[in-house]
Parts: C-alpha cells; sequence; structure tokens
C-alpha cells in the first residue's frame, strides 16, 4: 500500500474512534463519556458574573442526556421543562477520593445559575445542589458583586455583597458541603436586616384531643406547637427568631413521647433535639449538627410556656 494512502487510512480509522458524543439524550450514553465533557479541574477555584465563560463550554446537554444518569424529579428541578428558553452546559469535574461533583451551568435568558451534582465512584447518583445565579443585570453593576469560592474540601462559600445608596455595605455569606449524604448549609454570615414576615404554622389547624397537644410560645416569632398522630405520638412545627430577628430556625417532624420526653432524631440528618415538658413549660435542647435548620449564630435551645386553648361557644 503507498505510504500516502497508509497515513490517510489511519486518519481515517483514528477519526472514527474519536466519535463525539450525542449530549442530545436522544441515544444512549456511556457514563464515563458522559463524565468526559466537563473539565477535570484543581481545586481551589473562584467563580463570578464576569469569569464564568472561562470555566463554562460552549458544549449543549440535553434534559434526556443529564436524566439517564440523575432522577426524572431532580432533572425536573434543575431544568424545568416549562423553561424552554433554559440551556444546560457543562462547567467542571471535581475529583475526590469516595465521590466526585459534576457542575452544570443552567443558561436562563436573564440569569445563569450553577448546580452540583454529586456521584459516587460507582457512578451512582448522591445528590445535587443548586448552589448561586448570577444575574445579567447585576453583571455591569459597581454596587453589586458575587462570587463562588470552592476550596479543596470541597466546600461552596457563595458571597454577595451590595452597596447601597447611602454607601452602606451589606453582605451575606453562604457555605455548602456534601456531607452526611446530603448538602448541608456549614456557614452562615449577614449583616443584613431581616424582612418582617408573618409566620404560617402549616400544622395549626391540625386536631389538640392528646393531653400533651396544643401551642407553646413566647411570641408569634417563637414557638413549638404540638398536634394529634396517635397515642403518644405528635405532629410539631418549631420557630424562633433570635438576636433581632437575625438568626432563625426552623423545624417540622414527628415525636414520639414517652412520658414528657421526646427525641427527634431523623435518619441521614445529624441534628438531634431532645423535648421534655413539665407541667406547662416545654425545654428543648439541641445535640449534634442542626445548621441545616437554623442559623449558624444561634441554638433551638429555649423554654416555651404552654397557651390556653380558647374555649369552646356552646
Amino acid at each position: 500500500m503507498p505510504k500516502g494512502l497508509l497515513i490517510i487510512t489511519l486518519l481515517f480509522l483514528f477519526a472514527c474512534g474519536e466519535k463525539k458524543t450525542d449530549l442530545s439524550g436522544n441515544t444512549p450514553i456511556k457514563i464515563n463519556d458522559f463524565n468526559k465533557v466537563f473539565k477535570a479541574t484543581e481545586l481551589p477555584v473562584t467563580m463570578t458574573d464576569s469569569n464564568l465563560e472561562k470555566y463554562a463550554d460552549t458544549l449543549t446537554i440535553g434534559r434526556k442526556a443529564l436524566a439517564q444518569f440523575v432522577p426524572d424529579s431532580v432533572v425536573e428541578k434543575i431544568i424545568a421543562l416549562k423553561n424552554e428558553k433554559a440551556v444546560l452546559h457543562p462547567l467542571i469535574r471535581i475529583e475526590k477520593e469516595e465521590e466526585y461533583y459534576l457542575l452544570l451551568n443552567v443558561q436562563h435568558p436573564k440569569k445563569q445559575e450553577i448546580a452540583v451534582v454529586v456521584f459516587s465512584k460507582k457512578n451512582k447518583y448522591l445528590d445535587y445542589k443548586i448552589i448561586t445565579d448570577f444575574s445579567e443585570e447585576n453583571k455591569t453593576s459597581k454596587l453589586y458583586g458575587k462570587t463562588l469560592s470552592i476550596n479543596r474540601e470541597p466546600s461552596f462559600l457563595v458571597e454577595e455583597n451590595k452597596l447601597g445608596a447611602d454607601n452602606a455595605l451589606t453582605y451575606e455569606k453562604k457555605g455548602w458541603a456534601y456531607t452526611d449524604s446530603n448538602f448541608r448549609l456549614i456557614y452562615f454570615d449577614s449583616n443584613k436586616k431581616p424582612e418582617s414576615k408573618q409566620v404560617i404554622n402549616p400544622i395549626d389547624t391540625l386536631s389538640m384531643n392528646n393531653e400533651l397537644s396544643g401551642d407553646y410560645a413566647r411570641d408569634s416569632k417563637n414557638f413549638m406547637s404540638l398536634r394529634d398522630l396517635g397515642p403518644n405520638k405528635y405532629q410539631f412545627f418549631l420557630h424562633f427568631e433570635k438576636k433581632e430577628g437575625s438568626c432563625t430556625g426552623e423545624l417540622k417532624g414527628v415525636l414520639n413521647f414517652t412520658k414528657n420526653t421526646a427525641t427527634f432524631n431523623e435518619k441521614g440528618d445529624p441534628c438531634i433535639i431532645h423535648f421534655k415538658i413539665n407541667g406547662n413549660v416545654i425545654s428543648i435542647k439541641e445535640e449534634g449538627n442542626c445548621g441545616n435548620h437554623r442559623n449558624m449564630t444561634c441554638y433551638f435551645n429555649d423554654e416555651y410556656d404552654k397557651k390556653r386553648r380558647p374555649k369552646k361557644k356552646k
């Protein structure tokens, strides 16, 4: 075979072997081929609205492609079917000893979101989180700035700064990490004044026939409600606002009381809270890590008095 023809043949075979992955999702994809479109990146990394193009790829990922490896319900939360103008692009891949992270750029007409999807080393889906978004409206503003910093753990710190008309700087910092099988809030700091909102009690209308059922409260922003669910079994809703409203917490769940004590402890949640009722007073003591249910600078620890039930009209 002539030398020139041999070279052409080898180049043709090589090109065939380097066939591009179909990211539309219309054909089956191997997860290792899917992962290769995300560039492996060394940490730490800092992303902003102005340097996002440095990491974002022009490749487009179809919803059907993502749905081959991620539950449909999660795909819908990342890129809803009704958002017809939203487009998915690969960002980066972060490799760790026990899991790996794929970062997606969800591009909307007026904002760009960053979603993180976690897989085990055996390519099993573990969890996801939409970490932050960058608004096109704020992209050129000199009075506003937002950064996403990813450290070596990795943890994902979102810092947002805004300069007001009075030159007063407000900031908010939130840190997220995948730990104990879930993405959890591990850090929070802010000097923003909280908005005054009415607290809606989601179990307020449920029955209160059991002995311990009722509302235990200090005021409308600091209370705990117990409602009937069965003998010695109660649904509860707990809400507090401390430090002039700058530190809040909220929790909803089920409690099984043994005499006058009960413990909240759900599988996969590192938060443990003990409840004890003496007379008309409920005492609440936190144990473990409950940062996913409250701000980082305050705790659920408190006591509330039981409110008298209104008398039924005859």
